[in-house]
């Protein structure tokens, strides 16, 4: 429920330049506006990173821009799919939660209670928790990825990064949709509609709905069946009021769940591959299989004044979701460990910011944002090994109130000059609470011990930036900008002492150069960035081999980076070429009392330093490459196809560098081909996601009691599926 209360060599140039000269920073695939027909006579591709609507060869940030329609073409459900086609952004699914990283960097998801590195924003409302927006991809209209600190003007806790998912609105004519999907090989359908048009001369609406039912791929030799299983719907209804006149006003509202049955890891005997099977046999009396189920509420209103050259925007969120997950958390066939986690979230945020005419020797952005939360989560572990009988029971609670200003100034020194700068301060207040509850002989009575603790913190994340036109198609920006993420308290562990209840914020501090470049009449476009970001505080959380948890702490400093690029080239019409690829220098630079690494396991962890260590899920190279052909065939019928294939190096998966528990370097291919309507009124496709059956994986553990056993969390195998796509 709401309350309301209370530099030793800058960027290594000899090596970025060298490696600049030959890599072209992420894929902008698909146009990407609110007027689509408008941008593609020119082939634009607008966002509104900064607030504005701006070409996206004129912002100052290595971004990727994957357009709606793109997503849908690749079959794409969520992020952890999305991370093969974004170089540097990677997605790590876990039993828990899953986390964002960019450039290396995200909030590693051993404690529920904290929130992500990397900043969500779904339509203008950010989410610190990646359960909020459960269909991040329905009816989307486009998806932006930035990468590096972006604190002054998008918001909070982006010291890493920041997504921004923006959905399709309601449109002033008639139009229909509807797409459904068949997988075969492991079986699996989606179906997913939307209908948009006029009520009145001022009123439009849009409803969009998808279901999915699909089956698992990991079989349980134990208890039957593929896992995980997965069902979910969601609805969503918008609702524009626009006269043409000064004023208008955006209202979405949208609901879904999400049930899962079983999960996706499996427990390797090292040295040893997966081979898609586990042997758990729940937790008699508190879990059969394995399941999660959560459901999800978010609305938005979204209103513009003109207030004569200017704009004023408002943006209203609301967002709230609630889950229960009960696992066989031991992962082997003997019922030793049962954990449950469940969490209850609402958050109430409003945004306003006046924006001054475009195209003005100054223009500027001045804002405000706020937002209160109640967070509160109860978890509970059941123990059966030996003489080790008993429960553990947790239950935190959290109340976050967060109060910012914010603004921004592009001063156009000359037409091709321009100087940037942008600040914001944030007020972040946190109260939290545990109470435990333990049960049995064996379990030492100081861990019923409640905590409790405050935080207030106050940051400052200021930005700069030079952009210089060196030819009308061609952009160079050097940039500098600092972004940080609040301190916080670990939640519902059983073994957190009260030394270890509260967390410091991290901060971060990056220095960018890049050039964007749109040639040869638009058709070509490429970018390249290099950059260099120190990491003060950065959370890490790491499993404890003694007392068998995830203990959470900061590293003293960490530092990424690196080279992207990327181009698309339209070679001619109907046929078009897109790559990207990263290069990523990720390690501590001090990390003092990190858990004992793998070659050196009696290690004293208070006096063990990870300095010099590569970040865990951080591969030095990651890119991708694809081709998109569409031809016709006969007046009224299309040929389409298109292929990606996408590759990471070795990473670490795990903080103690466990090689065995690592993902060895890999390259997955995405097909697909089918026919269309010249007037692109229906499409038929067969579409075939990694193609050549990698097995790979996004998270690894040690496992409890099991010396010598790692627990992967696996990705989907080969998968082949049949599209169907039909509009009005």
């Amino acid at each position: 429920m709401i309350t309301f209360q209370d530099t030793k060599s800058a960027f290594r140039v000899g090596l970025y330049a060298t490696a600049a000269s030959f890599l072209l920073a992420t894929p902008a695939f698909g146009q990407d506006t609110a007027s689509e027909s408008e941008a593609a006579s020119d082939n634009t591709i607008i966002v509104t990173a900064q607030k504005r609507e701006q070409d996206v060869q004129d912002v100052p940030i290595s971004m990727a821009v994957l357009s709606g329609e793109t997503l849908s073409d690749m079959g794409v459900q969520d992020f952890t799919e999305l991370d093969q086609y974004v170089p540097n952004f990677y997605v790590q699914a876990t039993p828990g939660n899953n986390a964002f990283y960019i450039r290396g960097i995200g909030s590693t998801p051993g404690n529920l209670a904290f929130e992500q590195t990397v900043g969500l924003f779904v339509d203008g409302i950010y989410g610190g928790h990646a359960r909020q927006f459960q269909a991040p991809f329905l009816d989307v209209e486009r998806v932006e990825v930035l990468r590096g600190p972006q604190g002054a003007l998008v918001g909070k806790n982006t010291s890493a990064g920041a997504i921004s998912v923006i959905s399709a609105k309601p449109t002033d004519y008639f139009t229909a949709s509807l797409e459904a999907s068949h997988e075969f090989e492991l079986g699996g359908t989606r179906i997913a509609g939307m209908v948009s048009g006029p009520i009145s001369d001022v009123v439009s609406a849009r409803i969009a709905a998808q279901y999915e039912d699909t089956d698992g791929f990991i079989e349980n030799v134990m208890l039957g069946g593929f896992e995980p299983k997965r069902k979910s719907f969601f609805a969503r209804g918008s609702l524009l009021i626009d006269s043409g006149g000064p004023a208008d006003l955006l209202i979405r509202v949208e609901g879904g769940s999400v049930d899962l049955t079983g999960t996706a890891t499996e427990g390797l005997a090292t040295p040893s591959d997966p081979d898609l099977k586990r042997a758990t046999s729940g937790f008699p009396g508190f879990v059969d299989k394995d399941f999660d189920d959560t459901n999800t509420f978010n609305a938005s209103a979204t209103a513009n004044f003109e207030i004569g050259e200017h704009v004023l925007t408002s943006i209203t969120g609301f967002s709230s979701y609630d889950f229960e997950k009960r696992l066989d958390s031991d992962f082997g066939p003997a019922p030793l460990f049962g954990s449950l986690f469940a969490e209850d979230f609402s958050q109430f945020s409003q945004e306003i910011r006046l924006a001054s005419p475009a195209g003005k020797r100054l223009e500027y952005i001045l804002g405000a944002y706020a937002h209160i939360n109640d967070y509160d989560l109860r978890g509970q572990t059941a123990i059966a090994f030996g003489p080790f009988n008993g429960s553990s029971e947790r239950v935190f609670r959290q109340e976050n109130t967060a109060i910012s200003a914010f603004g921004s100034m592009t001063f156009h020194m000359t037409d091709a000059l321009r100087l940037i700068g942008s600040l914001r301060y944030t007020y972040d207040r946190k109260t939290a609470e545990q109470e435990r509850t333990n049960t049995g002989t064996v379990i030492p009575s100081w861990l019923d011990t409640p905590l409790s603790g405050r935080r207030v913190e106050r940051e400052w994340d200021p930005s700069v930036a030079i952009q210089y036109d060196v030819t009308p198609d061609i952009m160079a920006y050097i940039s500098y900008g600092q972004g940080s993420k609040a301190g916080g308290f670990i939640g519902a562990q059983s073994t957190t002492t009260p030394a270890q209840f509260e967390i410091l914020p991290e901060s971060a501090e990056t220095y960018e150069a890049g050039l964007k470049a749109a040639v040869l009449d638009r058709s070509l476009r490429f970018n390249v960035a290099v950059y260099r970001t120190t990491f003060k505080d950065l959370q890490v959380s790491s499993f404890d081999a003694i007392t068998n948890s995830f203990i959470t702490s900061n590293a003293g400093k960490a530092r990424s980076q690196g080279v992207e690029g990327d181009f698309t080239f339209d070679i001619l019409t109907g046929v078009s070429l897109t790559g990207s690829v990263a290069y990523l220098d990720a390690k501590y630079l001090d990390f003092p009392g990190a858990s004992c690494s793998f070659t050196n396991p009696g290690c004293v962890p208070a006096n063990n330093n990870a300095a010099g260590s590569r970040l865990p899920r951080a591969p030095k190279w990651s890119g991708t490459f694809g081709l998109n052909v569409e031809q016709p065939i006969t007046d009224s019928v299309n040929f389409i196809a298109g292929g990606t294939m996408s590759f990471r190096s070795f990473s670490f998966l795990e903080e103690s560098f466990n090689p065995a528990a690592g993902q060895e370097a890999y390259q997955k291919i995405d097909l697909r081909a089918g026919v269309q309507s010249s007037d692109k009124r229906w499409e038929l496709a067969v579409i075939g996601k990694n193609i050549t059956n990698e097995i790979t994986a996004s998270h690894a553990f040690n496992t409890p009691l099991s010396p010598g056993l790692i627990g992967k969390y696996i990705q989907p195998p080969r998968t082949i599926a049949v599209q169907a796509k039909f509009k009005y």
